[in-house]
């Protein structure tokens, strides 16, 4: 999907220079941080959620919520490759919760040029604490959020790599999140050019539907949860996805899976209490039957996904493990148990993909 760093570093280089050049690399001297704060950035705030009340991610499933016609055939697809999996230390998003107004700021430029995404201009100023470190693997999706609960914002990227040398950010995508809003981005066809670059195929920001630390110790979890799973549909997308999944050369198309954008749900009435899951995984499934879950990209086997910064790596041993549902989340079991929520009519993804 991405080139490899070091086939964009020679393209990056020149554009970079320039930048640099135009708008200078004086910045204040990074100030180590202190174990503390290390820590207190890898928590929310208790009782904390993204978006407004009225955000999809954060609207309970209907009691007589329409299910989409074809949901047996699409729930047994979409949960054929594997148990389901929780994405901790690799291929999920590290998340840093800071205050903007105190938190370094530096430079931002893409890896490719003219295409980066809203509030990341060549240039503009990205507040990040000098241990911020995005997800694994190298050279995978890298996926980076800073989250300022207070202000309401998120900076994401994708990608991304701090240059000491020159102490600027580089990334392939990023985008300034309204954590103040619905959580839903502007389909691609509405959106400037700019905005349209997002670090997600889908566009959905990526602190939504993470399972956070604050919740996990609080014992619920009060939003939708994202997921991901080997085939989505390819060129059709439904909300809260802004653009959809593009056929390509190593992906065939495919007009058959689940759009991205697409609501899945534990049934309500499944006893989970009277099942062997940890009192973690519990809370985990009260959301998917409350909330369901979103499908916000493609990945390599049916997956949610976690906070994974170093930190919250190291604070999820003992609390959450990536397999903590499979030993009930069978594929056998999620096909006889979940269903897709009915959506409405998909939106055609556009026609020349970005990435």
């Amino acid at each position: 999907m991405f080139k490899n760093r070091l086939q964009i570093a020679a393209a990056l280089s020149v554009f970079a220079v320039s930048a640099c050049a135009q708008i200078g690399t004086t910045h204040a001297p990074i100030v180590p941080s202190t174990p503390a704060q290390v820590a207190a950035a890898a928590e929310a705030p208790a009782g904390w959620r993204p978006f407004s009340a009225d955000s999809p991610w954060n609207t309970k499933i209907a009691a007589d919520a329409m299910f989409d016609p074809g949901s047996p055939e699409l729930i047994a697809a979409a949960t054929a490759s594997n148990a389901l999996y929780i994405n901790i230390p690799e291929w999920t998003v590290a998340t840093y919760y800071i205050d903007s107004a105190t938190t370094p700021k530096r430079p931002f430029f893409p890896y490719f040029y003219g295409v980066y995404g809203r509030g990341f201009a060549p240039g503009s100023a990205i507040p990040a604490p000098d241990f911020a470190k995005p997800s694994g693997p190298d050279g995978g999706t890298e996926f980076l959020s800073m989250i300022d609960p207070k202000a309401g914002k998120a900076w994401e990227m994708r990608q991304p790599s701090f240059n000491a040398e020159d102490e600027n950010w580089r990334a392939s995508f990023g985008a300034e999140v309204d954590l103040t809003g619905t959580g839903v981005p502007t389909p691609w066809m509405q959106a400037a050019q700019s905005d349209a670059h997002t670090v997600r195929p889908s566009g959905i920001p990526l602190t939504a539907g993470l399972i956070r630390l604050d919740e996990i110790k609080a014992g619920r979890i009060d939003h939708a949860l994202a997921f991901a799973y080997p085939a989505p549909r390819t060129g059709q997308f439904v909300s809260p996805a802004a653009d959809a999944l593009p056929a390509s050369d190593t992906r065939p198309a495919n007009h058959f899976g689940l759009p991205l954008g697409a609501r899945i749900q534990l049934d309500p009435n499944y006893d989970i209490e009277n099942t062997r899951l940890s009192p973690t995984g519990k809370v985990i499934a009260r959301a998917l039957q409350e909330y369901g879950a979103i499908l916000v990209d493609d990945a390599g086997a049916i997956t949610l996904f976690a906070e994974g910064s170093p930190t919250q790596v190291d604070a999820w041993r003992g609390v959450l493990s990536p397999t903590e549902l499979q030993l009930l989340f069978t594929p056998d079991m999620m096909a006889t148990n979940f269903r897709v929520i009915d959506t409405g009519e998909p939106m055609a993804g556009r026609p020349r993909p970005l990435r």
